[in-house]
């Protein structure tokens, strides 16, 4: 009996084994494969995360950057702003300037041709004589009496008239007293006297008002009869009146310092300055009498009632014009001076010729 053929089969166990093991060799390969990738992947995402932040962190700085930008725009702007409004202040300005320097320039003009007219009226006005200066004692030594200060503005010159004034030594101007009163007017000391208050009246500044008050048994003022009682140095009229006043006054009798101080006291006005122009120490007061022959110790007696006399408390500055024998005036008055805020000086017989 003849014997089939066994047909071969395809898929026999073999085969079968074979395809599960090639599967599962791809399949650990993929598994082994996907695991790397897992792997790479991390590191990839990781990358990005920080390229992502550093750029993030970028971004941020760019913001603040602008933002930086923008608020140094918004000052540059308002800077312009105020700047072109000052640039139009500034051309107004200029311009009111420039019409107000050609109003200038008209107003020189006119006032230039008003002048031009005013120098030709002067030289056809008719010539009239001019007042002689009043004569000032080497004016140009202002600062001879350096210290003593006499730039107030209401000077009060206190000037003793009495006999001793006439002379330096006490035996002379006894003998003057027998003179005439031109002779007393005009003798040497007395002249110096005047000379000197010329110089000083020169010497006050220019907004000063003084008043001159000779005292020897009576107190009395220089006036004008201008009316004013307090006089003005610049007004030449007034001070050449006041200096032939002056140049009338005889010395003579004795001096009361006392009565002198005593009126200051009570003067309307108060002045911020006294000056006073003596020669030794008084001779008479009112509250002291003094023995029969007066003596050194009745004159001083009679100083410092004088003194307790002055109740004004400004400086008191003392021109002494010194005895030859009484040598113990100068330290009483300079106390004065001192205790007053003032200075006291004892011009040479040549000031203020030299």
């Amino acid at each position: 009996m003849k014997r089939r053929k066994r047909e071969t089969e395809v898929f026999s166990l073999s085969f079968l084994d074979c395809i599960c093991c090639g599967f599962g060799a791809v399949l650990l390969l993929f598994v082994l494969t996907v695991g790397k990738k897992s792997d790479t992947l991390i590191d990839i995402k990781a990358k990005i995360e920080q390229v992502i932040g550093q750029m993030e962190n970028d971004i941020s700085l760019k913001d603040q950057e602008l933002k930086a930008l923008q608020r140094s725009l918004s000052t540059i702007r308002n800077e312009n702003r105020y700047a072109t409004v000052e640039i139009d202040e500034k051309k107004k300005m200029q311009t009111e300037l420039e019409d107000e320097f050609a109003l200038l320039l008209s107003q020189l003009a006119s006032m230039e041709e008003g002048l031009g007219k005013l120098l030709d009226d002067k030289e056809n006005m008719p010539m009239q004589e001019e007042k002689p200066p009043i004569p000032i004692p080497n004016a140009v030594r202002r600062q001879y009496l350096t210290g003593f200060d006499i730039q107030g503005d209401n000077v009060l010159f206190l000037i003793e008239a009495s006999g001793g004034m006439t002379d330096d030594e006490y035996e002379a101007a006894v003998a003057r007293q027998a003179d005439s009163d031109e002779e007393k007017r005009n003798s040497p000391k007395w002249s110096r006297v005047k000379k000197g208050m010329t110089w000083m009246i020169a010497n006050l500044k220019p907004t000063s008002r003084y008043k001159i008050i000779l005292f020897n048994n009576e107190l009395n003022p220089i006036e004008s009869r201008y009316g004013s009682e307090w006089f003005d140095p610049n007004d030449s009229d007034v001070t050449q009146e006041v200096l032939e006043e002056l140049d009338k006054v005889v010395p003579q009798q004795g001096a009361n310092l006392e009565k002198a101080f005593d009126m200051v006291d009570d003067m309307p006005i108060t002045p911020d300055r006294v000056v006073l122009i003596v020669d030794g120490l008084p001779t008479l007061a009112e509250s002291y009498e003094g023995s029969s022959v007066l003596d050194d110790h009745d004159r001083i007696n009679m100083f410092r009632v004088a003194r307790k006399a002055l109740v004004y408390n400004a400086p008191v500055s003392v021109l002494l014009y010194p005895m030859k024998n009484d040598p113990g005036a100068a330290v009483h008055y300079w106390r004065l001076a001192d205790e007053q805020g003032g200075s006291m000086v004892c011009p040479s017989k040549s000031w203020p010729n030299t």
